[in-house]
């Protein structure tokens, strides 16, 4: 089972002058001047919340998120990448810069790590063990999920460095903790659902191990906030309708910078057919937020709107792709901060 996402407007964000040009981007952005809806990832705390949220399970999800969130950052344009979105008349992001080496950022998560079985007689992918006659045994695979405009395919991942822990500085660099993946050993991706996924091998057994740890800890406050839903009573009998919306969250690296959260509202569901959900959102994103994770928490009853069978998409519901999308054809007649379709296959 997956779902699909209907292509829209891309938020990447593209330089040709280095991490300082990225900067200049942030300070001059015009989609959001300010950021004034964007909070430092290393500031956020539970007053930032909205009063019915304010629960210590609600921030330690989403410091868990921010902790798997990853800038993506790719140096090349593939020359592979097709002049318009298949089966949709719709120029593709990049056509026109294909090969040439121009900066594409977007954002990211960990989606999954894999240790080796030295009793299958695994051997390790990584540049330095391809070429090696004696490659290594002992290690692991992480997973990064992003979108397909931001990675196209392997020749964009090869020249593709993911950022972790870049929290706070002007650039990876200046922020102690950050750890570059770098050297993937291959790319999968879907160009029409959007979906790219980039492994890398990693003799980084600490990192590996940290990082399924927090995987870990997402699965049980996801299950605890299932089984507690501590605040549904409230949102349902609020006077606002505003307040009546579930809350929904971005973890992003706007403009390749530094690690931000947005927060904003499911302000609409519809669910056509059966098969496909789609919703609108108000959360601020900027040029860098495409392939972020879209979290919700699961009172999305609240809506009227029967979710029974799209559980396992909430509270991570695929990666971000723009400030609006076209429905094969079928344009939406309000646009917010985002939209989204999921299709279930």
């Amino acid at each position: 089972m997956s779902c699909i996402c209907l292509p829209g407007p891309w938020e990447c964000e593209y330089s040709y002058g280095g991490e300082a040009d990225l900067h200049r981007h942030y300070t001059r952005c015009t989609k959001n001047p300010g950021h004034k809806n964007f909070i430092p990832v290393d500031k956020f705390c539970i007053e930032d919340l909205p009063e019915d949220y304010r629960d210590k399970v609600v921030i330690n999800y989403i410091r868990a998120v921010s902790d798997l969130t990853v800038r993506v950052k790719v140096e090349y344009v593939s020359d592979k990448r097709p002049e318009t979105v298949p089966g949709i008349r719709k120029s593709y992001p990049g056509y026109s810069f294909r090969g040439q080496r121009r900066a594409t950022v977007g954002t990211g998560g960990v989606f999954s790590i894999k240790f080796s079985n030295e009793e299958e007689g695994q051997t390790c992918k990584c540049k330095v063990c391809r070429i090696s006659s004696t490659p290594e045994t002992n290690f692991a695979i992480i997973t990064i999920h992003t979108a397909t405009h931001v990675v196209f395919d392997d020749l964009e991942g090869e020249h593709t460095t993911c950022h972790l822990f870049f929290d706070r500085g002007g650039t990876p660099d200046a922020c102690s903790g950050v750890v570059a993946l770098t050297g993937m050993s291959r790319v999968l991706n879907e160009v029409i659902k959007d979906i790219c996924l980039i492994e890398y091998h990693t003799h980084n057994l600490d990192l590996a191990h940290r990082l399924e740890k927090t995987i870990m800890e997402i699965h049980e406050l996801m299950l605890h906030s299932y089984n507690q839903t501590p605040n549904m009573t409230k949102l349902k009998h609020c006077r606002s309708i505003q307040d009546r919306q579930p809350l929904l969250f971005m973890v992003s690296h706007p403009h390749g910078c530094s690690k931000q959260v947005s927060l904003g509202r499911w302000t609409s569901a519809d669910v056509s057919n059966r098969l496909i959900l789609s919703f609108q959102y108000s959360t601020s994103t900027c040029p860098g937020s495409s392939g972020a994770r879209i979290c919700v928490f699961p009172e999305l009853s609240t809506k009227g709107v029967n979710l029974s069978t799209y559980t396992l998409f909430l509270p991570s519901l695929r990666a971000h792709c723009g400030a609006s999308f076209m429905q094969l054809g079928e344009s939406f007649g309000r646009v917010y901060e985002g939209q989204y379709a999921f299709l279930y296959l």
